[in-house]
């Protein structure tokens, strides 16, 4: 009986001496979809590229008005011009693909470059936060329930949009 009321007695007092633990969570998602430098950023990108796409656009135009050309040569008995109409489509959706892909894949890696300054900035104000507020764990993705009191989201926002002096 001594030796249950002394471990009693014990972990109440480790209890009393130990500190509560402040735990936050960010939903990642909605900082950066709530980031007006991100949008602006993206506007930015998709108004480079705007030239280039037109561009696209009416290289397939014209390889479509090429096919309709194509296919009445075909149905014709002027044979003779249909191996170069045939020739200049290959030419001509080889060069639409090629270009395709380089235009896409440039403005891909754009808008990665974006979103690693997003996320720098992201993981700068966590960290801030983290330190002014003495929290001692901060989650992020995938958790199952987040109760409003440690979801700290719209203070992640907050302080990226209005940093402090």
């Amino acid at each position: 009986m001594r030796i249950l009321s002394i471990s009693c007695l014990v972990l109440l007092s480790f209890s009393a001496w130990s500190e509560t633990v402040k735990i936050g969570y960010i939903d990642t998602q909605k900082i950066v979809s709530n980031l007006p430098q991100y949008q602006q950023s993206v506007d930015e990108i998709s108004k480079e590229f705007e030239p280039k796409k037109q561009e696209l656009l009416d290289l397939f135009k014209h390889i479509e008005l090429l096919r309709v050309k194509i296919n009445t040569i075909n149905k014709s008995e002027k044979k003779e011009n249909l191996q170069l109409e045939i020739s200049k489509l290959a030419s001509l959706e080889e060069s639409f693909k090629k270009e395709t892909e380089f235009w896409q894949e440039t403005m891909n890696n754009n808008k990665i470059e974006l979103l690693q300054k997003i996320e720098l900035l992201i993981n700068n104000t966590i960290n801030d936060i983290a330190i002014s507020e003495n929290y001692d764990l901060i989650l992020y993705e995938n958790a199952a329930f987040v109760s409003d009191e440690i979801n700290i989201t719209n203070k992640v926002i907050e302080r990226i949009q209005n940093p402090l002096p």
